[in-house]
């Protein structure tokens, strides 16, 4: 059981994770962090990058003007949260709106506006597999 303990959190620490839930008959196991502000849940490492690929992602963000609401980890794309239909550009919302919700190891979790705005661009779409800090929403 030790060995199960010390593995779980390796896992979370190796993978970024804020939080960690495991059921196991009657073993029950909640791992869960705050991040501290400016810091990032991991360390991207890029290899073999094409030198075309860079110059399309910057033309890309060169488009977008405002600001962009990143995937806070890698999930399922849902855009509808709960009654509430999917945003669409146009749509107001406010600092702390539920923007979408993205499930990872069958967790839900929220993503929430920082702030005020109209929605300019939906970059994802529903049941799309989002990366880690994947453009999501453009906020005008």
């Amino acid at each position: 059981m030790s060995n199960s303990l010390l593995e779980y959190g390796e896992l979370f620490k190796d993978l970024g994770l804020t939080e960690l839930s495991v059921e196991d008959g009657d073993f029950k196991l909640c791992l869960k962090r705050k991040l501290q502000a400016g810091s990032s849940i991991g360390q991207m490492k890029l290899e073999n990058v094409d030198p075309d690929e860079k110059t399309v992602d910057l033309i890309e963000s060169e488009k977008k003007s405002g600001d962009t609401v990143k995937a806070p980890l890698l999930g399922i794309f849902y855009g509808k949260v709960g009654e509430k239909e999917a945003l669409k550009i146009g749509d107001k919302i406010k600092k702390g709106d539920v923007l979408c919700i993205i499930e990872a190891m069958k967790m839900m979790n929220e993503v929430k506006a920082s702030k005020d705005g109209t929605i300019a661009e939906v970059l994802a779409k529903e049941g799309d597999l989002v990366e880690y800090n994947q453009d999501l929403f453009v906020i005008k």
